[in-house]
């Protein structure tokens, strides 16, 4: 308990978590004091304090009695239901780890994350980050858990018929993988969803299985996969939404083995540059429109994010068919955070003083560049606020992410065992 104890408070975690305010009181801690038992309810002040999730677990390494505080907190309150994605981002002079920037407190950990640095991942799901290999056989997707002891589940070959070919690229044949649920805590009960290829076609397998299953080719151009309500919903740039039922599937190497629901067909004339889907808190789906501007040179990169739109959808959940596309103008308690993660939804009454109200956190996903798909950065990582259309910062560009993957959010997984 000594050296974890002695750490805790070295980094003014106590009283000022974060030591992010130069100009605050300097506290002194006095040897009298016993920390390790202190009572619940001076512990329970101190862990509403911090608000990012590798401080919760430095809070609950300190000894058993401020473990149990934290259990506690997680078990029996909504914190557990509450957790801020932190941006995994490249550490500086180091081509084997990244670290975790929170946002909450424009802080750089240096929680080192046993993942290269300048190779793209093309997911993070459930605290998992998935990564990408050009193999003899194929194809083959990696799913690491890089707060795990670098736990990672190999996944078969995919067989992909159009693909990027240079060598700068090929990490960018899979654009997106996703998951049903956590394999630590589900091992045999999960699902993994990708969008791959030129064509952006979608292709599932479940957790045992031997061979994935593909849907039929003819759907294609997705950018973003929700699991909502049992089924597994599809987006692509214009608008044309899908989704499929995995549960009666069985081993099958026919890529026409799946038909699709379709639930709309898309119209080019909402051709957005990326889509995703959110569950929102009150358990809605929503569709997200996120628009780029170019330059007239079609060699240049892209100038960045222009702007986004969100759209409830309506689904009719006996016939599976989408009713109809209510544009919002305000997000209510929700604050969307999207990229090369799962697309999730925060509350803005509960990170009250971190979030911006009607605001949607991105990052940088778009790496149809090539042969460089990030010559300048990436560097489009902001905040859109949906009311007024303005931009702000959340992490600053650092020189070293140049020509570097982007970064992505993450939620570090807390378990109890």
């Amino acid at each position: 308990m000594g050296n974890a104890l002695s750490c805790f408070q070295s980094t003014s975690m106590v009283l000022d978590p974060l030591n992010t305010n130069a100009n605050a009181p300097n506290f002194q801690c006095h040897e009298a004091v016993d920390w390790g038992n202190l009572e619940a309810l001076p512990l329970s002040l101190i862990f509403d304090k911090l608000v990012e999730r590798i401080d919760h677990i430095y809070f609950s390494l300190v000894c058993k009695n401020w473990y149990s505080i934290a259990k506690f907190n997680y078990q029996n309150r909504q914190v557990k239901n509450n957790v801020l994605p932190m941006l995994m981002i490249p550490k500086r002079k180091c081509r084997t780890m990244r670290c975790l920037y929170g946002i909450s407190t424009n802080t750089t950990y240096h929680f080192q994350l046993p993942v290269h640095h300048n190779k793209r991942l093309c997911g993070s799901t459930h605290g998992w980050v998935v990564k990408m290999n050009e193999t003899i056989k194929g194809t083959c997707i990696t799913l690491i858990n890089p707060f795990k002891n670098h736990v990672s589940i190999p996944l078969p070959p995919l067989f992909m018929p159009g693909v990027y070919k240079h060598a700068r690229c090929y990490e960018c044949n899979v654009h997106k993988v996703f998951l049903s649920s956590n394999p630590t805590t589900s091992p045999h009960d999960y699902v993994v969803v990708a969008i791959y290829g030129l064509q952006k076609c979608l292709v599932f397998i479940k957790a045992g299985q031997f061979f994935w299953t593909y849907v039929n080719v003819d759907y294609r151009g997705f950018t973003d996969i929700a699991f909502y309500k049992g089924l597994v919903y599809a987006v692509g740039r214009t608008k044309n939404i899908v989704s499929f039922d995995f549960s009666n599937s069985k081993d099958s190497f026919d890529r026409k083995n799946i038909m699709p629901n379709v639930l709309s067909s898309g119209d080019a004339v909402y051709y957005t540059d990326r889509a995703y889907l959110v569950e929102s808190l009150e358990g809605d789906l929503f569709l997200v429109g996120r628009r780029l501007g170019f330059p007239d040179d079609d060699n240049l990169p892209s100038s960045g994010t222009e702007e986004f739109e969100v759209y409830k959808l309506e689904l009719d959940l006996q016939s599976g068919k989408l009713v109809q596309m209510i544009k919002l103008d305000s997000l209510g308690d929700n604050v969307l955070f999207v990229g090369d993660s799962d697309s999730v939804s925060m509350s803005a009454s509960y990170f009250a003083n971190c979030l911006q109200k009607d605001s949607i956190y991105y990052t940088d996903d778009f790496y149809e560049q090539v042969p460089h798909p990030y010559p300048k950065g990436p560097f489009d990582m902001k905040i859109f606020n949906v009311k007024d259309g303005s931009f702000s910062q959340h992490c600053p560009f650092r020189s070293w992410f140049k020509r570097m993957p982007p970064s992505l959010w993450i939620i570090p997984p807390f378990q109890w065992d």
